[in-house]
């Protein structure tokens, strides 16, 4: 029985190699999301990781860099290709990578001696994966990329294994200047030129706007860009779904699946908002839903290291008193808001700063505590600051942002620029920003100046 698993996966796996000589690589749109300058094949080339949650496009990122190489010079023949998300392949064993490098080499026998490109997609599934990783990298004339919906990948979780040997990078949905890029059918946008909104025809501010509301709605997952507003929030639902069933409830054995979906659905709907274990266990009890606070705060953990959500800590010098009982709430997409809540319609407010926060997200430190909010003031003068970007401890730039849909109301106004003030004296700023949908304009305070930016703009910028 077992000689015959091993059979068929291995016949599992020379197909697979070959489909890809076969079909080729497939067209893509261009991502932004840089992997430094392209290594020759080599012993002790640094491995390339790429992490980021489901269905965001890493495979694609993989194929551009193929294209790369062949731009370059280097033949078909020296890209291994291999996909470990196939359920064909479980149960999963260490041995089978060494078996898909070897029936490569079998097919491609000059790769062995010349060097080879090897790509290793969603390889979080297989066991001791990182301890092979570091072999391949001290004995192969190789260049290693390997991609994965796991926050575990990241360096700061690598180290005991690579020991120096990887760079992991974040990928994430398109940002807002590639969803311009990816639906600019008239190519009146460049990278370059995307850089610099105050260069802008009138034709473009217009096509920058219309866009933004667009991507408030689409969010940046490219499968759903080109379907209607219900396929698209079923795909994404299914696409949440599915990273719950097999990333989560298969690998930690959670023992009440419907609890686990159910309370997805309440902290994706509760993007840029605070969640409460504690309430959400509360409610659930009173549905006679059996489930524990601890499980739930694991869950959390796991939908966050799964990279579907990512939680807010309150702002600390010490990382230690940071608490996840009751932390802010962001979906690593708008849309995936949009496709849970029940009133995203209305919601307009969650979703812009949704928004913000993943591009803060895109462009800052995955290290703990390198984004988070603030309170500022006392009693009924306290006031939240949605998002403190930067570390003391690292001596970082402390920027202040705030989030708000519109200032033209004077309760409004005067509630966030009183909040800015306050912050930017308590955090020795003379600048902040105030993310809005349309409000543009420079704002004079006793402690600096406040930069009210319209979000397309500020997202651009």
């Amino acid at each position: 029985m077992v000689e015959a698993m091993v059979s068929s996966c291995h016949d599992i796996i020379i197909e697979k190699l070959k489909d890809f000589y076969d079909q080729g690589i497939p067209p893509v749109f261009e991502r932004d999301l840089s992997l430094g300058p392209l290594q020759n094949p080599d012993r002790g080339n640094l491995v390339q990781v790429v992490v980021g949650v489901r269905r965001c496009g890493k495979t694609y990122r993989l194929y551009q860099e193929m294209h790369r190489i062949l731009r370059e010079g280097f033949d078909l023949s020296s890209i291994l290709y291999f996909n470990f998300d196939d359920e064909r392949l479980k149960p999963y064993e260490t041995a089978m990578l060494e078996d898909v490098v070897e029936s490569y080499f079998a097919l491609n026998p000059q790769a062995k001696k010349e060097g080879a490109f090897f790509f290793f997609d969603e390889i979080q599934e297989v066991p001791e994966w990182g301890s092979f990783m570091r072999r391949m990298v001290d004995t192969q004339r190789a260049t290693i990329y390997v991609t994965g919906s796991s926050s575990k990948m990241l360096s700061l979780h690598l180290a005991s294994e690579f020991r120096g040997r990887a760079l992991s990078r974040e990928m994430f949905p398109l940002s807002f200047a590639e969803f311009i890029r990816f639906h600019d059918q008239d190519q009146q946008f460049t990278r370059e030129s995307l850089k610099d909104p105050t260069s802008f025809t009138s034709a473009q501010k217009s096509f920058a706007r219309n866009a933004f509301g667009r991507y408030l709605e689409k969010g940046g997952f490219i499968p759903a860009q080109n379907l209607d507003s219900s396929d698209a929030i079923q795909l994404l639902q299914e696409f949440a779904n599915r990273t719950v069933n097999y990333d989560i409830i298969e690998r930690y054995n959670i023992g009440n699946p419907r609890a686990a979906a159910l309370f997805l659905s309440r902290a994706l709907a509760s993007s840029g908002r605070e969640l409460s274990i504690s309430k959400v266990y509360n409610q659930f009890k009173s549905r006679q839903i059996t489930i524990g606070r601890e499980t739930l705060s694991r869950l959390l953990s796991y939908y966050e290291e799964s990279f579907l959500l990512f939680s807010v800590a309150n702002y600390s010098v010490a990382l230690a008193d940071n608490t996840r009982s009751s932390a802010k709430i962001y979906a690593v997409d708008p849309a995936l808001f949009t496709a849970f809540s029940p009133s995203a319609s209305h919601d307009i407010g969650q979703k812009l700063e949704t928004t913000v926060f993943d591009h803060l997200r895109r462009r800052a430190s995955a290290r703990p505590g390198s984004i988070a909010r603030a309170f500022v003031g006392e009693g009924a003068s306290r006031h939240e600051i949605d998002f403190i970007v930067g570390d003391a401890l690292a001596l970082e730039q402390i920027e202040i942002i705030q989030v708000s849909t519109r200032i033209d109301d004077h309760k409004t106004f005067n509630r966030e620029i009183s909040a800015l003030d306050k912050a930017m004296v308590q955090f020795e700023c003379a600048e902040s920003t105030l993310v809005t949908l349309e409000d543009e304009r420079n704002i004079e305070t006793d402690a600096g100046i406040v930069h009210a930016v319209p979000a397309w703009k500020w997202l651009l910028s």
